[in-house]
């Protein structure tokens, strides 16, 4: 367990590598590579794998050297970039087996110095000469040392513009986190601008911004690690740490207009010590009293706050204080009222109107219509090398507001999970009741929302987990008895937003799945020969199988062997994914992960021989040209695909879809890491073509069910590129190959 965590920083890294445009790398992209592949290398060094430290390192210089145009041949530095991940990723597998490095670093480290020719990669090899009393730069630090040069205005105007908006997310989500202290979305919208605008300082040498919004950002991920509670005084350092960024962009502003740049309200000194205390938890929580707000408000001042507490303490009975300051006519009542609304919660009040829906989903269509047309622009002016500036600025400033339009739309059709989970929790209720069970339903996230066309296809699904906990997995009031738990069975409801999905988990306290029961009927229906390639999930999710019931008795809401087929049916329908987890004697929790609407997702375009297909990224695990080693054609399982240690098989797409390949080696091609119901695979395609956030289309009833398809959507050239379904994708080659 040592080198999971490196080993998860590695998948992430090979991952984020697939999107770096190799024609002209966005400043944004590159800083958030930089992040992860300072997190490599702190992970690293902390557990002393010292070769994965140096080649991060030297990664990192030349990265920085790629975005800042000091490269003579761009394709041999993004070739070296690829091997030096890759190199990584060997050490930490090496690691992983033999506790060690099997070979040396100093090769990958050539590779890299001949792409750069920087003398930095040549400390970190140890060739060249320190002048007398020069300090030896750390590896995970040598990226930082190259000066920043005004001759990099675009970079500058970029990070500009960038940063601006990004504090103007952290400033309205930070209000949302003081109205939500323990709302972990809120937390991760504020960490996340910081994690951007700490990235891309790095490659332009800020720095003073560097180091802030790492100080920052430090502290908004021991808040969201549940290590510091989000108290008033980080609420204000986060703020006030925001503003500080903000004035310190605008100097970068002012310099680059030839203005006279503006003196920083906020000592950093001052400012860092109040990071570093409210870090440690030496700040505490102190809520304002009343007279102190109306100080702070210029109502009062502090002479005469003094004297009117000295005077409501000696007067019997006791009065509140704001009932002596208006006695003594130091303020009015108003200013009073205005100071307790201050110190009250605050409730906000909002209003709603009542819409058609069919009007909402035509507005939807529209967008999505529109953002189709935004991609076409977007490749049509991505083939113009001299384009107007203004032009491309305003086109950007399009851009935004299409994004802006989207989310908001998106929005718009969401509503409160809240009123489907009180029907689940009186169905448990009821149903506990009819076999004797004391059900207790706590409900967790009810306010979480759901693509308002989610709710009732999610329904059934719902319906049929609940009973199947409730019946199958609760045990009786004796036997709960017996096994030393409480009496009443508890059934948790849960739903949270989690990496653009919404994620509703069923969880009960029962027996757990049984898995020699499920395995034994599995054989005798058929439906398995052997079980020593099966993982526990693999076994569990025959439950799913239509028909498959291990139910020794039929009851009135179920042991017939339908129910849980119509949930897998249904999850697939909604684009969703299945996870349980079970321990015998403890209970069972199924987590359904769907995405957050059904009109829009994220992807990656990939080629294969003439045709454009898009992977969702949510089911991508990482991207790789693999080497001719790693391949393996083992008799009776196929072809597999040894990554980081694990024989994945292979799926050669042009195969399934009869399509003429550019490559049959897959050592030539590009390897896709899927992942589908918990299992993943190597998906062998020719090219990947680049990220895209696409619009999906219905292919019509006569295309609708083909397998492994789960829809098209129009391309930025006007083009139809078919949405790959990964299930349905694995299913199709297991068909393909038993046949």
């Amino acid at each position: 367990m040592k080198y999971e965590k490196l080993a998860q920083f590695m998948e992430g890294l090979a991952s984020d590598f697939v999107f770096l445009d190799q024609k002209e790398i966005d400043v944004p992209t590159a800083g958030n590579f930089l992040n992860v592949l300072d997190q490599v290398s702190r992970e690293a060094e902390a557990i002393q794998v010292g070769e994965a430290v140096k080649i991060a390192g030297a990664l990192s210089v030349l990265l920085e050297k790629i975005v800042l145009l000091q490269i003579g041949d761009a394709g041999k530095a993004y070739r070296a970039l690829e091997e030096g991940i890759t190199a990584i990723q060997q050490v930490v597998s090496s690691y992983r087996k033999v506790g060690k490095s099997e070979g040396s670093v100093d090769e990958i480290l050539s590779v890299v110095l001949e792409a750069c020719g920087d003398d930095r990669i040549r400390d970190l090899m140890g060739e060249r000469k320190k002048e007398e009393g020069e300090p030896a730069a750390p590896p995970e630090v040598a990226a930082k040392e190259a000066s920043f040069e005004i001759e990099d205005e675009g970079l500058l105007r970029d990070f500009i513009t960038e940063g601006l908006e990004y504090i103007s997310e952290i400033e309205v989500n930070i209000l949302n986190l003081e109205q939500n202290p323990t709302d972990k979305e809120c937390i991760n919208a504020i960490f996340r601008p910081f994690h951007s605008v700490k990235g891309v300082a790095g490659f332009l040498n800020l720095s003073e911004i560097r180091g802030l919004a790492h100080s920052l950002e430090n502290l908004l991920d021991k808040a969201r690690n549940d290590e510091l509670e989000v108290t008033q005084p980080l609420i204000d350092v986060v703020l006030d740490g925001s503003d500080t960024l903000k004035s310190m962009i605008g100097q970068l502003k002012d310099r680059l207009e030839g203005k006279e740049m503006k003196p920083l309200n906020t000592d950093l000194s001052v400012l860092s010590k109040r990071i570093d205390a409210v870090g440690s938890g030496e700040e505490a929580e102190k809520p304002q009293k009343l007279g102190q707000i109306l100080v702070s408000g210029g109502a009062l001042s502090e002479e005469a706050l003094e004297a009117s507490l000295q005077t409501s303490q000696t007067i019997v009975p006791k009065k509140k204080i704001g009932e002596t300051l208006i006695q003594e006519g130091k303020v009015s009542p108003k200013q009073v009222s205005q100071a307790l609304r201050k110190q009250a919660e605050q409730v906000s009040d909002t209003t709603t109107v009542r819409i058609d829906t069919r009007k909402l989903d035509d507005l939807i269509d529209m967008v999505g219509e529109l953002v189709i047309t935004q991609s076409m622009i977007q490749q049509g002016l991505s083939q113009q090398f001299n384009g107007d500036r203004k032009l491309m600025r305003t086109v950007a400033q399009f851009f935004r507001i299409t994004s802006e339009l989207q989310r908001t739309s998106t929005s718009l059709r969401m509503m409160p999970i809240k009123q489907t989970f009180q029907r689940m929790a009186r169905l448990a209720r009821d149903l506990g009741k009819n076999n004797g069970k004391q059900v207790t339903v706590e409900m967790v996230g009810e306010e979480t929302e759901i693509d308002r066309n989610m709710v009732d296809e999610i329904y059934n699904p719902l319906v049929h987990m609940v009973r199947n906990s409730v019946d199958h997995g609760l045990e009786s009031t004796e036997e709960r008895r017996i096994a030393g738990k409480p009496e009443k069975g508890m059934i948790q409801l849960k739903a949270y937003h989690r990496g653009g999905n919404i994620v509703i988990e069923i969880i009960d306290d029962g027996k757990g799945l049984n898995r020699e029961k499920i395995l034994e009927k599995a054989k005798k229906s058929g439906l398995v020969h052997s079980a020593d390639n099966l993982t526990d999930q693999d076994i569990f999710r025959l439950i799913f199988l239509p028909g498959f019931s291990t139910a020794e008795k039929v009851t009135e809401v179920s042991g017939r062997g339908v129910g849980m087929d119509v949930v897998r049916q249904a999850i697939d329908r909604l684009r969703g994914k299945i996870e349980i987890e079970s321990v015998p004697g403890k209970g069972t929790a199924f987590a359904l992960r769907f995405p957050l609407t059904l009109a829009i997702i994220d992807g990656m375009i990939v080629k294969v021989g003439s045709e454009r297909y898009i992977v969702p990224t949510t089911a991508i695990r990482q991207a790789l040209r693999p080497s001719r080693e790693v391949y393996n054609a083992i008799a009776g399982k196929g072809e597999t695909i040894n990554v980081m240690g694990n024989l994945l098989p292979l799926v050669r797409v042009y195969e399934l879809f009869g399509k003429e390949p550019l490559h049959r080696n897959p050592w030539e091609a590009i390897i896709v890491v899927t992942e589908g119901e918990g299992r993943a695979k190597c998906l062998m395609v020719d090219e990947i073509v680049g990220k895209a956030e696409v619009v999906i289309k219905s292919l019509g009833e006569g295309l609708k069910n083909v397998q492994g398809i789960s829809g098209g959507a129009i391309l930025g050239d006007g083009q139809i590129g078919l949405i790959i379904d990964p299930e349905g994708l694995f299913e199709l080659s297991e068909g393909v190959r038993n046949g």
